[in-house]
């Protein structure tokens, strides 16, 4: 007989509940919905979800794992990134992202383009910054979503998720980091559409080193109260 829970959900079925809740959690977490600090409520998510406890306590878990969320107590909370956190973080993300991309399948680029229209709609005047989080999300992911390296990957988004808060910040407080990051999105698919690979890693890492620095920017004019300190650059 097959094991069940105790809501009468098979082991492989909470697995896939469990998967479905903790992209959901970090969905919320990418687009602000759940801000730094906040407490990520393991009844509110299952009522949420139409889920039982179970499931949505093994995605907070390994959201915590992957230190997306921080446990104070019993209570998870949404990681709040200190400056040298960030300072720590960009550094690996200008290692990692530009290796991804270096190997990012030339397929690709049509589903790519796709979703930067989808992220340029977002800009229009019915847009929202919801939808635009969301889609550079996806933009980037997929774009570093290389089949044979699922770690790299998985790391590249767990790094890329601590430092939402920050780039949210920025997309909205710097007035050129839209149009920066819109310009260089579509430079990216027309390198890639090209197979031109070591031209699209030096664009990400000059993409990345752009946002780092309307980020400092932004935290000299004290823009972050969760930045405890300013770093210069190196």
């Amino acid at each position: 007989m097959v094991a069940k829970d105790q809501i009468g959900e098979t082991p492989e079925r909470r697995v896939s509940a469990a998967v479905h809740a903790q992209e959901k959690i970090r969905l919320a977490v990418i687009t602000g919905e759940i801000a730094s600090g906040m407490a990520v409520r393991e009844e509110y998510w299952a009522q949420r979800l139409s889920l039982s406890r179970t499931p949505v306590r093994e995605a907070i878990n390994s959201l915590v794992v992957a230190g997306l969320l921080v446990r104070n107590g019993r209570t998870a909370h949404v990681f709040q990134p200190s400056l040298d956190d960030l300072l720590e973080i960009s550094d690996m993300r200008m290692a990692l992202e530009p290796l991804a991309a270096e190997r990012a399948d030339a397929a690709l680029a049509d589903t790519l383009s796709d979703i930067l229209d989808k992220l340029d709609v977002t800009e229009g005047p019915h847009g929202n910054s919801r939808d635009w989080f969301t889609q550079h999300e996806a933009f980037h992911l997929g774009l570093y979503g290389v089949r044979h390296s699922p770690r790299l990957t998985s790391i590249i988004s767990i790094l890329r998720a601590q430092t939402e808060p920050y780039i949210r910040f920025a997309a909205v407080g710097h007035p050129n980091y839209r149009s920066t990051a819109r310009s260089q999105h579509h430079e990216m698919v027309e390198l890639l559409r090209a197979g031109d690979a070591r031209g699209l890693a030096a664009l990400v890492r000059d993409h990345l080193a752009a946002s780092r620095r309307h980020v400092s920017a932004l935290i000299k004019e004290g823009w972050f109260p969760m930045a405890s300190r300013y770093g210069s650059e190196s």
